[in-house]
């Protein structure tokens, strides 16, 4: 017996949900209270189905799914039932030898019951050789509709509940639903964990995960940006997601990892998304055999926050990203020498860094023109790091250089207007205005004008007294007071000079709050503590509470992204230290809880054919820690070091033992691909990184090999915030 995949009779779903008692075997029951169960057909054959999990309940009348490519190019999609089943001590053992063109496949999944989750473990074994390719699949369909609009997704860095906020033709975006079939398949070395679940309108979920992972695959497959179809026993990588099946949908793995409707190039930032298919297959080869393991996690009543939150726990819990541990107080050394190295002072008297100078030895140094503010420039954060180092520096030559270089630059970027800002920073050669876009944006102004205050502080606490940097501050703080939105959010970006709104969107007016909060610790003025209380109550109405951060990356305007939930965190924390209300800890406790799902937390294996010199992320160096940027492509950088110690605080506040598990990851294994002593990889020396990588085609390499002043401050923030925290804790941390 065997039926197309799409198709199923409604005698099987009755059968399957529903069948009369003694025709069903029960294979264990759930922590959730859901009941695997085991069902005859009618005609000695076998089905799966998971029952009382509210509209999350599911079936597999033919788990064994099948997927044949043709030398023509033809796609057959077919399902079977098993031919038998045996208990096993925690759960059952189903068998299918499915004979096809002379060819064998001989299929044995044992599936067991742990909590609440159904692991199934497939082996799976060719007989005899044919053309073409395939795949097997493992899924489970939904017991009832699942139309779009009813039923949330979550695919951690990419989909979060609807399509919206997302681009439309981003994997997971509207027009796979709009103008596709609605099929979601992604390969698994796009994902920080091989996950992706679906949440019903009950409050009932059903998450599947790959509990193994492998990820190998070759340099032809990750090369190639046409997406055209390969066969190769070599492919290690699955896919996961969802595709419809009539009214219901179909949650699951696919090995090896074919993916559509959507794909992305190997160029994907921002313009390789691709409504088309990349389709991947094993060859139909004697002797060759599949080994993976699926699992499937239940849960009932859970609002949507909490299911991607306890599914991703699920996940980290099962995969378990092992801790690299540096020396930490080496990198720290290096990155803050790297920034006195690569400061320029022009003979007139500007002090700035470029935007970005390449990284690797073996290129003619290429260096941007300009030296700006905020996001990636971060020139005024970069003063406030070297200015914190020389305060602890026992060597007295290498503190006073540093304190010089941080002062030149504050001196140099505080002759910008700022009410209202007429650029982000300057032409180091001229002088001439420049910024990062064409536009001021509050993230830019945000990040640098908090640091600023952040060193003010910091330096008053030590002797040190800077009126002129303060006072440039409150110019800065007056002029956006006037900005703030009747609801209390601020706008994304203005005209340089005349302080025109240029985008009146408030998504991500929380890059306001930490600078407002500072300002009132700088001047006792409680108008902009109110300001910032503002601001925080307007994020949390307009889509935080529901566990979606939008707007943080200023070049991908607002969609959903891993910095909106970082730079929310920072904002909530210090609203929580501020006034003691546990409802900011609440408030962080859902932005930490979304940022750390960008974080791999599993290792992507570089190709084993490429050449090593070549690839960027080097073979053998482990990827757990790595994080998604945002979404809509597969690039992945380091930014969440900036975090570590955030996360160390909410492991204080909440004695939650898994956020600290969080902290060792960004501090530690964010130094993975980061030039040190003796370890310089082929970049120019200590201290050096390259901005980014992907995992996915084309897996380990960038779009180019620039280091950027945020690499070195984001590294170096996790590292002092942690220290000025807690300095017992890093102590510890850090050895």
């Amino acid at each position: 017996m065997r039926a197309t995949l799409g198709y199923a009779t409604g005698i099987c779903l009755a059968l399957l949900l529903g069948c009369s008692a003694g025709s069903d075997v029960i294979g264990g029951r759930l922590s959730s209270g859901a009941e695997l169960v085991v069902v005859d057909d009618a005609q000695g054959k076998w089905g799966v189905a998971v029952r009382e999990n509210g509209l999350a309940a599911a079936m597999q009348p033919n788990p064994v799914e099948l997927e044949f490519y043709g030398d023509d190019g033809s796609v057959l999609a077919e399902s079977f039932p098993y031919d038998s089943v045996e208990r096993s001590e925690r759960g059952f053992v189903g068998n299918a030898s499915i004979r096809r063109d002379g060819v064998v496949f001989e299929v044995e999944d044992r599936w067991s019951v742990d909590g609440a989750a159904v692991n199934v473990l497939r082996q799976l074994v060719v007989s005899g050789s044919g053309p073409g390719g395939f795949l097997s699949a493992l899924t489970l369909i939904s017991g009832n509709d699942a139309p779009r609009p009813e039923v949330d997704y979550f695919a951690p860095g990419m989909i979060y509940g609807s399509p919206d906020n997302l681009t439309t033709v981003a994997i997971g975006g509207w027009e796979t639903h709009r103008q596709g079939a609605g099929v979601i398949r992604i390969r698994e070395d796009r994902m920080p964990a091989p996950l992706f679940g679906v949440r019903f309108r009950d409050g009932s979920s059903f998450t599947v995960l790959n509990a193994a992972p492998q990820g190998d695959t070759t340099v032809e497959d990750s090369h190639d940006k046409e997406s055209r179809p390969l066969i190769d026993e070599r492919f290690r990588f699955a896919a996961l997601g969802v595709e419809p099946r009539g009214e219901r949908i179909a949650c699951g793995l696919w090995f090896p990892g074919t993916e559509g409707e959507v794909t992305y190039s190997g160029d994907t930032y921002p313009g390789g998304q691709m409504h088309r298919w990349r389709r991947r297959y094993h060859p139909v080869q004697d002797g060759l055999d599949q080994n993976y393991t699926v699992a499937f996690r239940f849960a009932r009543n859970e609002s949507f926050p909490d299911f991607y939150s306890n599914a991703w726990r699920w996940a980290w819990d099962t995969l378990r990203p092992e801790v690299v541990k540096h020396n930490i107080e080496q990198a720290r050394r290096s990155m803050v020498d790297l920034l006195g190295e690569v400061t320029a002072k022009t003979p007139d008297g500007r002090t700035g860094i470029p935007r970005h100078i390449d990284a690797y030895y073996e290129t003619e140094p290429d260096r941007h023109p300009d030296a700006v503010i905020g996001f990636v420039g971060k020139m005024l954060e970069v003063a406030g790091f070297l200015l914190q180092d020389s305060l602890g520096d026992e060597d007295a030559e290498r503190a006073e250089k540093h304190r010089e270089t941080a002062l030149a630059i504050v001196d140099s970027f505080t002759r910008i207007e700022v009410a209202p800002p007429a650029s982000e920073g300057f032409v180091l050669a001229t002088g001439e205005p420049a910024l990062e876009g064409d536009v001021i944006h509050l993230r830019t102004f945000g990040d640098d004008v908090k640091a600023s205050l952040r060193a003010i502080l910091r330096e008053k606490s030590h002797g040190h007294e800077h009126p002129e940097w303060l006072n440039w501050c409150v110019r800065y703080g007056d002029w956006l007071l006037t900005q703030q939105q009747s609801g209390g959010g601020f706008p994304r970006a203005w005209k340089p000079v005349t302080g025109e709104v240029a985008d009146p969107a408030p998504q991500s007016s929380y890059n306001a709050i930490p600078f407002l909060l500072l300002l009132t610790d700088a001047t006792g003025e409680a108008k902009y503590r109110d300001a910032a209380l503002r601001a925080a109550e307007f994020c949390w109405t307009i889509g935080q509470a529901d566990g979606r951060f939008i707007g943080g990356t200023i070049d991908n305007p607002n969609v959903i992204d891993k910095e909106a939930g970082t730079l929310s965190l920072e904002a909530y924390l210090m609203l929580f230290g501020k006034t003691g209300d546990k409802k900011w800890l609440d408030r962080a406790t859902m932005a930490a809880n979304f940022a750390e799902t960008w974080i791999y937390i599993w290792n992507v294996p570089m190709p084993a054919d490429e050449d090593n010199s070549r690839l960027h992320w080097k073979r053998g160096v482990p990827t757990a820690g790595l994080q998604l940027i945002s979404s809509g492509h597969s690039l992945v950088d380091e930014y969440m070091a900036f975090d570590a110690d955030e996360y160390a605080q909410m492991w204080k506040f909440t004695d939650d033992e898994h956020y600290l598990e969080v902290a060792k990851i960004l501090l530690h294994n964010t130094k993975l691909m980061l030039a040190l002593p003796g370890r310089a990889y082929d970049l120019t020396g200590p201290g050096w990184q390259q901005e980014h990588w992907s995992l996915a085609p084309k897996r380990g390499f960038g779009l180019h090999r620039h280091w950027l002043p945020w690499l070195a401050t984001s590294q170096l923030n996790g590292i002092f915030g942690l220290e000025e925290f807690d300095a017992d804790l890093y102590g510890r941390l850090s050895n």
